[in-house]
């Protein structure tokens, strides 16, 4: 049953669009609906209204108020109130009638889906993988997993139905390409009931949809769980307390725009609107932390045939995919870390993990073993039929990336290294196949055959770290064609992908859904080109790139159950970065990368939104780390240098799971690695005032000249601090950075508890 009644009847101010905005009423039965009833608001200002619905008496009132100095965006409120009766199992929500609409409509809620995740399904079970005929070849079309998505059919039902819990930022936007206008509806986590519902639902003939925010969020019928949005659905409406009101907020912004592009931009700038910022909190030192993991690897992850391991020695008993993987969760990425920062052990490893590389894990055609368990190679098919030769490109080209960085890091650590032929040779045979590839089929694809090199999947951003690498390797072998077939590989993925606003394939495991690893990697191409190549094209792309990543990244500190793991230890949710549509959760850093190029973009166009967001993500990922003073979970605990890589907002893994983790290693270790190695613990720019403190200590500029400036340093923390400064004036913050920069900058150890005036070289020209 519907009833729809109207609060007032005056013309919405001119800053609103032509739509309706409601207040309604929901009655459940479990989690089907029973009855609604809709008040609608067409006034700003506030307006009031009664109403008598599921056996009792309410007071409904809307306040609309234009937000100052933004003429496209307006605030409202929404309060509910039962004044008698007893109200059971009712949800209150905005709801927001959208015409027009089509079916071309990009609807992005952030993290959780992309142009409303509307592609063919494939309802395989995880892990996932694409084996249909039709499904594979250079040409092979986007497919998801049965995730939460608006649908292909015109005619068919079509709703997608989310929490607050499954998004970076509580949202939901939409860019419509019929109209030229974008919108984007901004809220809060939730109420006293729990966490907002986000809903979009079209119309039958897609010529309308409704939006709605709801308390508490109820999907109706069934939710999402690991690749399956059929689990029956536990949510309930909430029973009412007279006399308790709850209160939805909102922010709306709508605006003309031209492409997706405009409503990505849009939403870095404004996500933060509601939630507002965040506050860092001080606990463990990247130093610290470092220590911590390097000592855990050394002892749990090291292998004597001469590498490490991504798991441990116990974890790796029990599945290869805990052994040798090289590129992807760790496997090779951890070699440039411990060259720049480890021990004279871990130093001295990280080169037999080079040699063993590539005297035992490579194919004759230069491709790596994807997976290597007891001298077996193993393929990135989850033992598919089909798929035994299968190495996904996404992990040679992170081979590729960080065996050149490795070579520059010893370069610059010694004038006088000289790069071994066998080293030489393996990683040009790689880049060489990659340009084959790419001259062949206009792209490097998603999956090739490990013993062909041919390409047997395609059309995905799997390849984006390729860019880079080809890119790093024609600069250091001086091979040109490196370089061009860089570029136009970046440009391939920019026209198909990127600018399509929408990036895939980056994991091996969610077929070619939207997902965080293929966007930053694509980031951390643009940069490397725009380094190697000077050409701001590059640049420019990179900015664009930035403001997709950045929906990708929590905006604000999530409010996990008290009760839970992360509620207990007070984890600071913002920063986290979240996996993927299908795998729905947030991860303690970038998988798997220290997001450098988010601190080298600032530098290079000045725009704090990227200089806030490393500097939220370093500073959280030692919380993350389980340490002997502080074991994270329930007994039994990860073990000190364990850090797993679920931050779970959504309850994909059951209601008992947010704010928990699963037991045991993961890949986000070795991202705390690459920030301690790569990044500054303190970044000032004395000229212009700029101090910004990514590691775990409180810092004052004290004073400065052209060539030095002074810094009082407060250590908080119980843990003996090492920081990495980087001083340098504005004037030179727009000079090429490159690769192993961090070993130009000083380290001052600071003790727990201590304070400590330093000085330090200010580095580039005072102009």
């Amino acid at each position: 049953m519907k009833t729809e009644k109207t609060i007032t009847q005056s013309t919405l101010a001119p800053i609103l669009p032509p739509f309706q905005l409601c207040a309604r009423l929901t009655q459940f039965d479990g989690c089907q609906e029973r009855s609604h009833e809709c008040h609608v608001i067409r006034d700003i200002g506030l307006t009031t209204s009664k109403a008598r619905f599921a056996e009792a008496s309410w007071v409904i009132s809307a306040a609309l108020t234009p937000v100052p100095d933004i003429e496209d965006a307006f605030d409202g409120q929404l309060t509910f109130c039962v004044t008698e009766g007893a109200a059971r199992e009712v949800a209150v929500a905005l709801e927001w009638s959208v015409t027009p609409w089509s079916q071309q409509t990009f609807v992005m809620l952030p993290a959780a889906a992309y142009n409303g995740n509307r592609y063919p399904c494939r309802p395989y079970q995880y892990p996932p993988m694409v084996h249909e005929p039709a499904d594979i070849g250079p040409e092979a079309p986007i497919l998801v997993t049965d995730v939460p998505r608006l649908s292909l059919e015109s005619g068919a039902p079509s709703c997608l139905q989310l929490l607050t819990g499954d998004v970076t930022t509580p949202c939901i936007s939409f860019y419509d390409p019929c109209t030229g206008m974008a919108a984007i509806l901004l809220t809060e986590q939730g109420s006293a009931f729990g966490n907002h519902g986000l809903t979009v639902e079209e119309s039958l003939n897609r010529s309308q949809a409704t939006l709605r925010i709801e308390a508490p969020g109820v999907r109706r019928g069934t939710l999402y769980t690991m690749t399956n949005t059929t689990t029956p659905s536990w949510d309930r409406g909430a029973n009412w307390i007279v006399g308790v009101p709850v209160t939805i907020r909102f922010r709306l912004f709508r605006f003309p725009a031209r492409s997706v592009q405009d409503l990505y931009d849009r939403f870095a700038v404004v996500r933060k609107d509601l939630t507002g910022p965040v506050a860092l909190k001080h606990e463990l030192p990247f130093s610290a932390a470092w220590r911590i993991v390097e000592e855990k690897y050394q002892h749990e992850n090291w292998c004597e045939s001469g590498y490490y391991r991504v798991g441990t020695h116990e974890e790796a008993a029990r599945s290869p995919f805990q052994d040798w993987q090289v590129g992807w969760v760790g496997g090779g990425m951890v070699i440039p870390p411990f060259l720049v920062a480890g021990t004279p052990v871990s130093h001295q490893r990280a080169l037999l993990n080079l040699e063993w590389m590539f005297a035992h894990a490579r194919y004759p055609n230069g491709l790596f073993h994807p997976i290597q368990h007891l001298g077996v190679a193993y393929s990135d098919g989850f033992g598919v039929p089909g798929t035994e030769n299968w190495t996904m490109v996404r992990r040679q080209a992170d081979a590729l990336y960080f065996l050149i960085k490795t070579f520059l890091v010893l370069q610059r650590q010694d004038a006088g290294w000289r790069l071994p032929a066998e080293w030489a040779a393996g990683a040009r045979q790689l880049a060489d196949l990659f340009v084959q590839t790419f001259r062949r089929h206009g792209q490097l694809g998603q999956y090739l055959d490990c013993v062909t090199g041919a390409m047997v999947v395609g059309g995905s951003t799997a390849s984006a770290m390729g860019s880079g690498a080809l890119a790093l390797a024609g600069q250091f072998f001086a091979q040109p064609e490196y370089i061009e077939v860089a570029e136009a590989l970046a440009k391939q993925l920019d026209a198909r992908d990127v600018q399509a606003g929408i990036t895939t394939g980056g994991p091996g495991e969610i077929l070619k859904g939207a997902d965080s690893e293929s966007a930053f990697a694509m980031l951390e191409s643009f940069v490397v080109l725009y380094e190697v190549t000077g050409r701001r094209l590059w640049l420019e792309r990179a900015e664009a790139m930035a403001s997709q990543c950045l929906t990708w990244c929590a905006s604000y500190d999530h409010v996990f159950p008290a009760a839970s793991w992360f509620g207990r230890l007070d984890m600071r949710a913002a920063g986290s970065v979240w996996a993927n549509v299908q795998n729905k959760h947030s991860a303690p850093g970038f998988c798997t990368l220290s997001g450098d190029s988010l601190f080298k973009l600032f530098r290079y166009t000045g725009n704090r939104l990227y200089l806030d967001q490393i500097q939220e993500t370093a500073h959280n990922l030692p919380q993350y780390l389980s340490r002997l003073d502080r074991p994270v979970g329930d007994p039994p605990q990860m073990k000190p240098g364990y850090m797993c890589e679920r931050v779970n907002f959504s309850d994909w893994e059951g209601v008992g799971n947010i704010g928990g983790s699963l037991f045991g290693s993961c890949w986000p270790e070795v991202s705390l690695m690459l920030t301690t190695a790569e990044l500054p613990g303190i970044y000032v720019q004395p000229d212009s005032g700029l101090l910004c403190v990514l590691d775990h200590v409180e810092v004052r500029l004290v004073e400065s000249d052209k060539k030095t400036v002074t810094l009082e340093c407060h250590n908080p923390t119980a843990f003996d601090a090492e920081v990495r400064v980087f001083a340098e004036p504005s004037t030179a913050a727009g000079a090429i950075l490159g690769q192993a920069a961090a070993l130009r900058w000083p380290i001052f150890k600071v003790m727990a508890g201590a304070t400590r005036t330093f000085t330090v070289q200010i580095q580039g020209e005072c102009l």
